[in-house]
């Protein structure tokens, strides 16, 4: 028998054809094409690429691998060949099915340690399913070959249909992925002899930690020649996406356009970067992710459509191909495999996902610091700063770092050496006094793990039953140093009313540029002056974490009147900022009204500290005390008060949740929620507390604790009660 007869008894009958191709194009397309294509368009305002870019790597790859396993399973003959199809098919469709329906959470990819323990359940489903499923695959392969090649057809079809689809509801793509981040080891650390505009933001890194660093090491002080700390500075955002055009524009977002669109007109019409441009600076930036800036030729020198040459377009496009094919495997695997796949997804140009970002920094300032730059320069670097995980100490050393104010403080100080390098490069290349620097945070501690101590710097009155939730207030007290031109001498601390949005009009009022920017110069604002600040709070809740949303969540307004390291300055307005819409909320409830919690409930209006984000039909109490405040219908007699909610048990660890009810300071009662499951709870409120108009009403929750503490996930808040709906009346 000649070769080419071989070859026609190998492949001849369609049916062994067909059916072949088709569970081998399922398997192929399935993990190749359909698999990233899907994660693309349900991710597409995070991945930092364009599908039109992608596209070509996954047919390539997908048609490839489909042909290759067609072809070797040709070649086998009989139930050998009737097994092998089956199995491919079976992959393909327990792929499928892993990828969407047995989709467990596994939190935010971003580096954080996931307990593989935790989903031991989900494990063993998904196990069951893989066994069982190819187990019928192989020992039913005779009976059931006949049907593969049509399943696979129709599986195909809903992926197609699916796809289809998500691509129909997706968002237009951000313009920001049509543009790219010029990182040149050349120019990223060139100065001016003439003159420098520098801002340094380090991620995270809160006033109060910092005052504690100087305060236990004289030598820090001595690091910020000619500074001034202005201690009594305020953010605009808990969170980065938001806060980088706040820091240059100075303008506030407020959710009535979606974030990209105003961070494209922010960037072209109030930025101090346009400006700089436009009076011939060299204007560089070095945002830590993309999407926080408009990257435009018109607002920067190292931003363009044409940094990379063909070469480096192609190579930089396999590896997101790849990166997606990684997530897609960690997708399409049952739980027991995706350890293997784990990944810190899409890391930002110019980052090392093997070495600290701080690290990378550090020593390319070290070793490419010139002031050969022929225009004037602003420069804008952003850092991971202090932000978690900690894992770099003080000499930025990789470390393993406990997870709380002690390895947060380690992590601070590690971002303040790479501040005092800058400050000795500058000093080095005889250019300190012509630059002017900005070390700021883009917002303070927003996880709230690390909690604030400003009680021996300022009155804090922290009575737990009045005041705003310490989280909040943490988020919104970020490092400011300032180093003025020319300046020298001993750090000066002010207490002087700042905001990050004052550093555009301070930049320009310095360099008498024809410009003016909302904000005030902080140079001119005096320590005694009075000043009303605003701060827009949200949670940075599960389903933004990816930043695939067109606007944020819903932000709380916030007004601050007197220093900010005070819990009693930061009072709410009881405004609300949703997609689109202004929402003035309101503590006044009617007799008898469900106040209802969670997503699309209505407590929000009223809820003040100690309560976590809004979930599914419930709220979790976060701490050792929850506090509301409402205006009920009716005073003139005694009301009742009923809640409805579960108590947390740490699944059987605790015995109880106790409860102490406080209204107006006085104590009205006490609960004790001793199993598990949703319960009511009613207590009288006595005629005799009430005040005229708000009433505060305070949970004191002494048993409260984190599933962290007990072992049983990662979830760090301190959680007792998941409380439902509350109903005040007589």
């Amino acid at each position: 028998m000649t070769i080419k007869e071989r070859i026609r008894q190998i492949f001849h009958g369609p049916e062994k054809r067909g059916t072949t191709v088709a569970a081998s194009f399922l398997l192929s397309l399935t993990l190749l094409f359909f698999g990233p294509s899907y994660l693309y368009y349900t991710n597409i305002l995070e991945i930092p690429y364009l599908y039109t870019d992608l596209v070509w790597v996954f047919i390539i790859h997908s048609l490839v691998a489909g042909a290759i396993l067609s072809i070797l399973l040709l070649f086998l003959k009989g139930s050998v060949h009737q097994r092998a199809v089956a199995l491919v098919f079976a992959l393909g469709l327990l792929f499928w099915i892993q990828g969407h329906i047995l989709v467990w959470d596994y939190g935010v990819l971003d580096g954080r340690e996931i307990i593989w323990n935790d989903y031991l359940l989900n494990g063993i489903i998904d196990s069951a399913v893989w066994i069982a499923i190819l187990g019928v695959a192989l020992f039913k392969a005779p009976s059931l070959y006949k049907h593969i090649a049509l399943a696979s057809v129709l599986l195909l079809v809903v992926q197609g249909g699916g796809l289809a689809a998500e691509i129909y509801q997706a968002p237009d793509e951000p313009e920001w992925k049509s543009y790219t981040i010029g990182y040149d080891d050349e120019t990223m650390f060139e100065f001016s002899k003439e003159q420098n505009v520098i801002i340094l933001v380090l991620d995270a890194f809160q006033s109060d930690v910092f005052q504690e660093i100087i305060d236990e090491d004289d030598e820090y002080r001595k690091t910020f020649d000619g500074f001034i700390y202005y201690r009594d500075a305020v953010g605009g955002y808990p969170w980065t996406y938001p806060s980088v055009t706040f820091i240059l524009t100075g303008e506030y977002y407020d959710n009535s356009v979606p974030i990209q669109n105003f961070i494209k007109n922010a960037f072209l019409n109030d930025s101090i970067t346009r400006v700089l441009k436009e009076n011939d600076y060299r204007v560089d930036l070095y945002p830590l992710v993309m999407k926080t800036i408009y990257p435009s030729n018109e607002v920067a020198s190292n931003v363009g459509t044409q940094q990379r040459n063909k070469v480096e377009k192609v190579i930089d496009e396999q590896e997101g191909a790849i990166e997606l094919h990684q997530l897609t495997l960690f997708r399409h695997v049952p739980h027991f495999l995706k350890c293997y796949f784990y990944i810190i997804p899409f890391v930002e140009i110019g980052e090392n996902k093997n070495v600290h970002q701080n690290i990378v920094f550090y020593n390319s300032l070290v070793s490419n610091t010139t002031s050969s730059s022929e225009k004037k320069v602003f420069k804008y670097y952003h850092l991971r700063g202090a932000h978690n995980p900690y894992t770099l100490n003080a000499q930025l050393q990789n470390e393993d770092l406990p997870q709380n104010r002690t390895g947060y403080k380690e992590q601070a100080k590690a971002a303040l050496k790479i501040a005092d390098e800058l400050i000795a490069q500058l000093k080095k290349h005889d250019i300190y006094d012509k630059s002017m620097i900005f070390i700021v945070a883009d917002h303070g501690n927003s996880a709230g793990t690390i909690g604030i101590k400003t009680e021996s710097y300022i009155e804090n009155n922290k009575d737990i039953f009045y005041t705003i939730d310490e989280k909040v207030v943490a988020s919104g007290m970020p490092l400011m140093l300032v180093k003025p031109f020319s300046s020298r001498g001993d750090l000066i601390i002010s207490d002087a009313p700042v905001v990050l949005g004052d550093i555009p009009q301070t930049i320009a009022s310095e360099l008498q540029l024809p410009a003016e920017f909302s904000g005030t110069s902080v140079i001119t604002i005096g320590e005694s002056e009075k000043r009303t600040r605003k701060f827009f709070h949200y949670i940075w809740s599960k389903e933004y974490h990816n930043w695939n949303q067109a606007y944020l969540p819903t932000m709380t307004e916030y007004s601050i009147n007197g220093h900010s390291w005070s819990l009693n300055s930061w009072k709410p307005t009881y405004r609300m900022y949703r997609a689109g819409e202004v929402i003035q909320a309101s503590p006044a409830c009617k007799d008898g009204t469900a106040i209802t919690f969670g997503k699309n409930g209505t407590a929000y209006q009223y809820q003040m500290a100690g309560w976590s984000g809004p979930e599914d039909g419930f709220t979790w109490t976060d701490g050792h005390n929850a506090v509301l405040a409402v205006q009920p219908e009716t005073i003139d007699s005694d009301l009742t008060l009923k809640i409805t909610a579960s108590p947390y048990l740490g699944g059987g660890t605790l015995d109880q949740q106790r409860v102490t009810v406080y209204v107006n300071e006085h104590q009205v009662g006490e609960w004790s929620f001793d199993q598990a499951g949703t319960q009511e709870k009613t207590i009288v409120i006595p005629h005799a507390v009430l005040v005229e108009e708000m009433q505060h009403i305070a949970f004191e929750l002494p048993d409260a604790v984190s599933p962290k503490s007990l072992g049983l996930s990662e979830d760090g808040r301190d959680l007792a009660l998941a409380v439902r709906s509350m109903v005040i009346g007589r």
